[in-house]
């Protein structure tokens, strides 16, 4: 029997499919989901709690309501009209939840009226639109697929040092603060016609407490993820951030060469984070104190789940004054223009919306940083952002495809970052601190007083990627 044939008869039999109906009505979004956020959703915890909500719990609900729905006999006429019914309105459900992150409930609702209307006539063929999902789901299947193939042919030999600095050994330990405001461009950036706008007030108070302005300061990679993984392992990943089902989540939380020379210098580490972002999938986190437990995590929007960062902070500075400390400091802010088309509210209105929120974020910093000095006089505190905040553009997905424009390429990479260093004896190993790649060997060389570990700085060039999460297509973006 060839495929038409089968075809045919799964269409024309009389049968039904209460249980498919509700299985595929789930498998559908959830590929699609998948496909588009593997990075975020791939721990074990996700792919558990989403195979009952999406397969288990519709499969099973449908075929017992369908059972259900049979037993009363002028019921049974209508047996198909139900499934048509469901299968429509139950993908449309589930894909609203992984598309908008919500259930669009008036949607929704216009949206069974109509099915319950149509399938008056159409109820014959909801057997069609079984197949019709089954063939959507080939495409996010095979991009699965694909993306667990690659995982497994990638290296993590990037990951390796050229020197022996995971050994080195700090003559001084000052406690180290390394605050990520994400998003917060560079004062090139800040200054110049994309984001006009004049930070002097906020950069004179940072010198008036003795902070060291890198303004030229800039990521090596357009994201979050990209940049941290490529600056908690001071390399370059090139985009082959995926081995062994190891992701950037799992580099930036887990045993990096930051945290493991940190600890091997008997520093207690902490992470601090506004929102669970860096702990989606669930990694291995490896700070000896995290503000968020895994079961906080939200499963979809993870910016769902906020805590008072600067309360937290406070709380663990003061608990931890016998010991050499390292956080990690994780802000929201001033974040970056939308990342999607739908969501953008256009060019000016974008910028006006981010400079607002760098306001806020510079408020912020004032008093996190003022605390910090009163109660941790001797400390190191590093304003490092991420990336900067792609004012210029419509929303930062127009940013995935190869640029030419300097000016907009800055707007993706220029990144703030002052430094109060505790001596001034820094200015002996700071001189080539250009990119975020080198931030914590250039550290490390300082607090062990160890010039060689300045003989393998990496290269201060910036990549970027041809098309959105396409990690094959990369370019120099700034050499």
């Amino acid at each position: 029997m060839n495929i038409k044939e089968k075809f045919d008869g799964f269409i024309n039999n009389d049968k039904d499919y209460p249980f498919l109906v509700g299985f595929l009505s789930g498998f559908y979004p959830l590929v699609f989901f998948y496909s588009n956020n593997f990075e975020d959703i791939n721990s074990l915890r996700h792919v558990v709690y989403f195979s009952f909500l999406f397969l288990i719990l519709p499969s099973i609900s449908i075929f017992l309501l369908y059972h259900l729905f049979i037993r009363f006999k002028k019921l049974q006429l209508y047996r198909k009209h139900f499934l048509f019914v469901v299968v429509v309105e139950l993908t449309a459900a589930y894909f609203s939840q992984v598309y908008f992150l919500t259930i669009k409930k008036k949607l929704l609702l216009g949206l069974l009226v109509f099915v319950c209307f149509i399938s008056l006539k159409l109820y014959k063929h909801y057997k069609k639109i079984i197949v019709f999902i089954l063939l959507l789901s080939v495409i996010p299947v095979l991009k699965v697929s694909e993306i667990i193939w690659g995982n497994l042919r990638n290296s993590a030999s990037w990951q390796q040092q050229p020197d022996y600095i995971l050994n080195t050994s700090f003559k001084k330990k000052p406690n180290v603060y390394y605050i990520e405001p994400d998003g917060y461009a560079s004062n090139e950036n800040l200054k110049g016609i994309l984001y006009r706008f004049d930070n002097s007030e906020f950069d004179e108070w940072l010198k008036e407490k003795k902070f060291t302005l890198y303004n030229d300061f800039r990521s090596n990679y357009e994201s979050t993820l990209t940049s941290n993984s490529s600056c908690f392992f001071m390399k370059h990943h090139y985009y082959n951030i995926n081995s062994n089902f190891k992701y950037s989540r799992d580099l930036i939380t887990g045993k990096n060469p930051v945290l493991k020379i940190f600890k091997k210098n008997t520093y207690k580490t902490f992470f601090l984070t506004e929102s669970p972002y860096l702990l989606a999938n669930s990694p291995n986190v490896e700070y000896d104190y995290c503000n968020f437990n895994s079961d906080e995590v939200p499963y979809f929007n993870v910016f769902e789940s906020k805590r008072n960062l600067l309360s937290d902070l406070k709380h663990q500075i003061l608990k931890n004054k016998g010991t050499n400390n390292f956080f990690f400091i994780e802000k929201f802010a001033p974040n970056h223009i939308s990342v999607y088309k739908q969501q953008s509210l256009g060019i000016e209105k974008e910028r006006i919306s981010y400079i607002k929120r760098l306001r806020e974020a510079n408020k912020w910093l004032k008093e996190t940083v003022s605390f910090i000095e009163k109660n941790d006089s001797n400390a190191i505190i590093i304003i490092g952002a991420d990336h900067g905040g792609f004012v210029g553009f419509s929303h930062t997905l127009e940013a995935s495809k190869k640029i030419s424009d300097k000016v907009l390429l800055k707007s993706i990479f220029g990144a703030k970052l002052a430094i109060k260093w505790n001596t001034s004896q820094y200015t002996e190993y700071d001189s080539k601190l250009k990119s975020s790649v080198n931030l914590f060997r250039i550290l490390f060389s300082f607090l062990s007083e160890d010039k060689e570990l300045l003989k393998n700085l990496q290269p201060d060039k910036s990549y970027n990627l041809y098309q959105p999460n396409d990690f094959s297509k990369i370019y120099i973006a700034i050499e």
